[in-house]
């Protein structure tokens, strides 16, 4: 009985250790040492009959693989974990007949490739029908060969009868004409899948035709997208956003980056393809210059996507001009998504006293902040304001605005370079998130309506210069934070 318990506890342990690993290098060493050579780890001597069994006796508890060729090897010491170019063929050609799959039970694999794009070839071995996520993320591509070899992996999982992924990630720096065909091809066999991430960074010259062939290759059922789109006129812009949605009309989360001309898209009308997806409920759009949004647009917006949970529509940081909303369009928001757990937007930047519509006379001004809308405070738990700018002698009437917006004591507030700068919007920002902090904890004073009592408190501590110390960085984590961040 002892020895049946043992054993029980044994299985559930080493279940536990082998479900996940971050390198396939355990599992290579289970059929024979690994030694430094000139092309990368080898196997230091000939693979016994015995070791396979010992090998299967521990890889069918493998659910999920993860490998880098670029993270150190613990055991050799050296700075990568790459492979010899024929690892994958001696894994294929010596593992014993009758032997099967060499993980039967794995339903993810996630493979990057950084420092030698032949290690892309070691995940084919690998790969099997139980495979239901496949993510793979490429350095840069500085050669033709490379693209050759990323070609030929795909042809050959194209070609593969058992593979049919719910998840398929591609991550890649640039995508030449080749890649974009082979992609197409893998995906056209792949009707069932659910989830597709391509963040390509640019593609390579003359790919047009290429790429239309790509996106009209998506899957029909996806859900979930996260893409970029490349155009260089209007005309192309729409085509290929509407061969994307009508390809996939079922999405639910779509994240596009939006490469194109300068200034465009900038407006609702640009928005306008998007429309049709009435369920999506997550949208981040990236784009140059980003979307200037009225109230009018944000309400339009709100009845295209009644079930919007997450909505993100910023422009790349360092661009300009930047468009986004004026900050009282915070409050059109309130009205238009009441679903909403996130937002994503860029605030540009405040030229007046912002204009709060409970202040507009004190008599009425508490019957207005009780009726005015607010964020679900249940579920909204994210503004992301990006590159937006604030000065200082507007924080006391953004951080009023947020108050009565939002509840939620949680509430954090994102935003460039928040974590790392010690001056500027992002010291702003953080000052905001804790006077929003402050008011939520404390305990209102009955006497008074709940905005005034909010703005004396927000005065106050303005006023005093008291600040708690997540507002001011410690040096050091300052520099930790941006070791981190390069």
């Amino acid at each position: 009985m002892a020895a049946r318990t043992s054993s029980l506890w044994s299985d559930i342990a080493l279940d536990w250790l082998w479900r996940e690993l971050d390198s396939v290098l355990p599992l290579l060493r289970l059929l024979a040492p690994l030694v430094e050579t000139t092309t990368g780890l080898a196997f230091a001597e000939r693979i016994e009959p015995r070791k396979w069994e010992r090998f299967r006796y521990y890889s069918q508890r493998v659910r999920c693989l993860h490998h880098d060729d670029g993270d150190p090897d613990s055991v050799t010491e050296l700075d990568s974990s790459s492979l010899v170019p024929d690892t994958s063929l001696i894994l294929l050609t010596l593992k014993p007949a009758g032997f099967g799959v060499l993980l039967p039970n794995v339903q993810e694999i996630q493979w990057a490739v950084s420092h030698d794009i032949v290690n892309l070839q070691h995940a084919l071995p690998f790969l099997h029908g139980s495979l239901k996520t496949l993510i793979l993320t490429l350095g840069g591509v500085v050669n033709p060969e490379d693209n050759d070899v990323i070609t030929r992996f795909l042809d050959t999982i194209w070609a593969r009868q058992d593979l049919s992924l719910d998840t398929f990630g591609f991550h890649i720096y640039g995508a030449s004409t080749q890649v974009l065909q082979s992609l197409a091809a893998f995906l056209q066999s792949q009707p069932k899948m659910k989830a597709l991430q391509m963040p390509i960074t640019h593609f390579g010259p003359n790919s047009d035709v290429a790429q239309d062939l790509f996106y009209r290759s998506y899957p029909e059922g996806l859900k979930r997208l996260m893409t970029t789109v490349g155009f260089r006129s209007p005309t192309e812009y729409l085509t290929r956003l509407q061969t994307i949605i009508q390809r996939a009309p079922q999405l639910r989360t779509l994240d596009l980056y939006l490469d194109g001309i300068l200034n465009w898209p900038s407006a609702l009308d640009n928005l306008a393809p998007f429309l049709a997806l009435g369920n999506l409920e997550e949208l981040n759009l990236v784009t140059l210059h980003g979307f200037h949004l009225d109230p009018e647009d944000i309400a339009m917006l709100g009845r295209s996507f009644p079930k919007m949970v997450r909505l993100g529509l910023q422009p790349q940081p360092h661009r300009n001009p930047r468009l986004g909303i004026q900050a009282t369009s915070l409050i059109d928001f309130t009205k238009a998504f009441p679903n909403l757990s996130g937002l994503n937007m860029y605030i540009e930047p405040i030229r007046d006293p912002l204009k709060l519509p409970w202040r507009s006379t004190e008599q009425h001004s508490q019957a207005q902040s009780q009726s005015l809308p607010s964020f679900n405070p249940l579920i909204f738990e994210s503004l992301h304001v990006g590159s937006s700018p604030l000065e200082d002698e507007d924080i006391p009437d953004m951080a009023e605005l947020l108050c009565v917006l939002c509840s939620n004591p949680s509430l954090e507030i994102r935003c460039k370079g928040k974590d790392t700068e010690m001056e500027g919007p992002a010291l702003a920002w953080r000052k905001v998130e804790a006077l929003v902090q402050l008011v939520q904890e404390g305990e209102q004073d009955p006497a008074k309506p709940y905005h005034e009592w909010c703005r004396a408190l927000i005065l106050d501590t303005v006023a005093s210069d008291e600040w708690p110390e997540s507002v001011f960085l410690e040096e050091e984590e300052e520099e930790e934070e941006e070791e981190e961040e390069v």
